[in-house]
């Protein structure tokens, strides 16, 4: 990378050093390497070139002010200015929330006060090293491929045989101690926003037994793996706060190390990305088993880029209200209403009035990409296909790919789910940079009226 300095966030974490680069606009990862990595001096003379006029550090919010300082005094002359954040802070963005990170290492639950400070922090000894392990003394099978049937089943309900409620009986006893963490600071403190982060919130799993234990308000971070370093880059005008350490050119800490040192220091789970969504009223959810079984094909869904399915029927549906929630908005048809969703997943449920418990229901997932879907159209197509063919060949009844149809007016991919007697017609509209899924699940008698419906909402859901 060369051309004028940039802006330079650095977060070690135990498994993966994470380095992310901004200029004007919005940040962008530059590298994920194996951890400890070469140094910062060597990973910023290959990745950036000159000098960046800023080097954000990220530390774990358990860190006294005195070990940040020092940190950040052994890079000085790395950068024109060196800041070192806490990588909750860097995560969320802002004060008044509480954090969860469940990395490779360890969990770590912070409290952040108004101004960004930290009010209280918790940790337990549970991250995805220990849960690989579980799965692989319960399974017979070495981490590497514990890790890999974890993460394919965060996405798809059977992998070889064995089911993510499976999966999910045995890990959720050791993710408890995560949550504990996280009710340990939140005792006695008015209630405030929740967002998960780390590697281990991208398994629904994590959001589910936080909901479970009666925390709300709970969000699972854009891209929980990344979302601090990300995060510390497009957070720049945070409120001061006590925490961050910022230090000059020339102020060398004590053994000070000049530019060309190898400097290393932190290993500390891995936060993730940037700005907290708006946060709706928690309620109960009845219909959250239903969603379930219709979860591995909206992770499909994270990344479609067009397609059709089925034509409107004549005439069509009016829309009764609008539903604004988790950064979109959609009309709600007429004789619909909302009834609950999964925040984990930024969904939403649609269900008809005369039968909320019922199998006929349209579910609505937004999904961050990470990048600007009008600038790499290309990208987007093939990567939802990988993800598509992939989850076909894991045995998921999925068929019908489309990524060139026309629905309710609209450019979009579609593909179809086969749900045991039901059936789930999924549309997806790409959106700035995110994807917006639409699956509309419907009975053999009910299929008239949830295309009608279904129209209505893939119609009209967009950013809002």
């Amino acid at each position: 990378m060369s051309g004028a300095p940039v802006r330079v966030a650095l977060q070690e974490g135990a498994d993966v050093v994470r380095v992310a680069a901004g200029g004007d606009g919005a940040p962008w990862l530059l590298a994920e390497l194996p951890a400890p990595g070469p140094g910062t001096a060597a990973l910023l003379a290959e990745l950036v070139g000159p000098a960046p006029e800023e080097l954000v550090l990220l530390h774990p919010g358990r860190w006294p002010d005195a070990r940040a300082r020092e940190w950040a005094q052994r890079h000085a002359g790395l950068a024109a200015r060196v800041r070192a954040v806490p990588a909750p802070l860097a995560a969320a963005g802002r004060g008044g929330v509480a954090v969860l990170d469940v990395g490779a290492a360890g969990a770590e639950a912070v409290l952040l006060a108004p101004d960004g400070g930290v009010r209280a922090c918790a940790t337990a000894d549970v991250g995805g090293r220990t849960l690989d392990a579980l799965l692989a003394a319960r399974w017979a099978r070495d981490a590497c491929v514990a890790r890999e049937l974890r993460e394919a089943l965060s996405l798809l309900p059977v992998v070889d045989g064995i089911t993510a409620d499976e999966l999910d009986a045995v890990l959720a006893g050791l993710l408890g101690a995560a949550v504990d963490a996280l009710r340990a600071v939140l005792a006695g403190a008015p209630e405030v926003p929740v967002l998960l982060v780390g590697g281990v919130a991208r398994s629904p799993l994590l959001a589910r037994l936080v909901d479970a234990a009666g925390i709300t308000g709970a969000v699972v971070a854009p891209r929980p793996d990344a979302a601090a370093v990300l995060g510390a880059l497009a957070h720049p005008g945070v409120p001061p706060r006590a925490r961050e350490v910022v230090v000059g050119p020339d102020e060398h800490g004590p053994g000070g190390e000049g530019p060309g040192a190898a400097v290393r220091e932190p290993e500390a789970s891995a936060p993730v990305e940037p700005l907290l969504p708006p946060l709706p009223p928690r309620r109960h959810r009845p219909l959250r088993t239903a969603l379930r079984t219709i979860a591995a094909t909206a992770a499909v869904a994270l990344l479609l880029a067009a397609g059709r399915l089925l034509a409107p029927p004549g005439g069509g549906e009016v829309a009764a209200g609008v539903l604004v929630q988790y950064g979109y908005r959609l009309d709600v048809p007429a004789g619909w209403e909302h009834t609950g969703g999964l925040p984990e997943r930024r969904r939403v449920l649609l269900t008809p009035v005369s039968a909320p418990e019922g199998s006929d229901l349209i579910a609505v997932e937004s999904s961050p990409l990470g990048y600007d879907v009008a600038a790499e159209p290309e990208r987007a197509r093939a990567e939802l296909r990988a993800v598509f063919d992939t989850a076909v060949a894991h045995g998921s009844a999925l068929s019908g790919y489309d990524p060139d149809a026309r629905f309710a007016g609209r450019v979009v991919t579609s593909y179809r789910q086969q749900d045991g007697r039901n059936v789930v017609d999924w549309f997806v509209v790409l959106d700035g940079d995110a994807q917006l899924s639409v699956g509309c699940r419907h009975t053999a008698a009910g299929a008239a009226a949830v295309a009608a419906a279904c129209a209505v909402v893939v119609g009209s859901v967009r950013g809002a």
